[in-house]
């Protein structure tokens, strides 16, 4: 082939000197890349459906990647209600953009599902599940606490109120254990009109959104970030964090830290006085001085034994 034709090779017309030009070769020629180049999602398969709501989820793959797909059960697709509702969440979600925040991909049509959320997978677990765990160190608990504030922080710069921070709607990544706060479907703004009627999970709600007529608030959601954190100190015996969310979970908003930016946590690399702290509060000490007081009485014996 001369060289002033190379450009206008016909596909259907290659030969072995043009493959070669294009650098493929003969079995790449006649691999089938399948779904790999499809725009459809493959491989679609249920996730979580809600046990008394209207949401079901689904993992799905596309372009060799895998996405999470949250949408109505077939129930509730017609219902304008919901369908707000599912768009309302989208519409905030797609805005938000923070390595704390799962992300928020698109708003798709699928065949079977209806309309669904795109959104990012995160390959870890719940923080609740770590909370029941050995996992947690205070150093790890720390670390956790302070990535959920400072995409906190960030929600509330957007004017978004979370509305139901909870460890079930927290993720912890298991590479680097990154934070990744998900479940934006009781999230609200002023511009909203749907769902301003009090919601999120009692133990994690503030006291004042029980009240008729409470709007949605930063210092609701830092209520729950307080009770969170809480959990997170209480489960790796962390005094420090313990102290410097309490003002949190105050039952009066007016006490409570007014912003995120308020909220002095503690450095996630433990001081000397935490490691005396949690030593002295450890059964490692115990052990330490019952091995200790077990050599000098037999250290003692020993020396009565010698000299009798």
């Amino acid at each position: 082939m001369k060289e002033q034709d190379r450009d206008h090779i016909d596909p259907g017309m290659t030969d072995d000197s043009d493959s070669a030009y294009l650098g493929i070769d003969e079995a790449t020629v006649k691999l089938d890349f399948g779904e790999l180049f499809s725009h459809e999602f493959t491989n679609i398969r249920p996730y979580y459906s809600s046990p008394h709501g209207p949401v079901e989820i689904y993992t799905a793959n596309r372009y060799g990647k895998r996405y999470i797909l949250k949408g109505l059960k077939r129930q509730y697709r017609t219902d304008p209600i919901y369908t707000m509702s599912l768009a309302k969440e989208f519409e905030i979600g797609i805005q938000l953009d923070h390595p704390n925040i799962r992300r928020t991909i698109g708003l798709e049509n699928i065949d079977g599902l209806g309309r669904v959320i795109v959104l990012e997978y995160v390959d870890g677990c719940t923080l609740d599940t770590l909370l029941t765990s050995s996992a947690l160190t205070i150093s790890s608990g720390r670390a956790i606490a302070a990535q959920i504030a400072d995409a906190l922080g960030y929600i509330h710069s957007k004017q978004v109120y979370h509305r139901d921070l909870k460890p079930t709607n927290i993720l912890v990544a298991h590479n680097g254990n990154v934070v990744k706060i998900i479940d934006f479907n009781l999230s609200d703004r002023e511009d909203f009109v749907i769902l301003k009627n009090p919601s999120g999970t009692r133990h994690y709600m503030a006291p004042e959104l029980l009240s008729q007529n409470i709007k949605p608030s930063a210092v609701a959601d830092i209520y729950s970030f307080g009770v969170v954190a809480g959990e997170l100190a209480q489960a790796t015996g962390d005094e420090a964090l313990a102290q410097a969310v309490r003002k949190c979970t105050n039952d009066r908003p007016d006490l409570r830290p007014q912003s995120v930016a308020y909220i002095k946590l503690p450095s996630t690399r433990m001081s000397v006085a935490d490691m005396l702290s949690r030593l002295l509060s450890s059964r490692l000490l115990t052990y330490i001085l019952i091995f200790i007081l077990a050599a000098l009485a037999a250290a003692i014996i020993i020396m009565l034994t010698k000299h009798s």
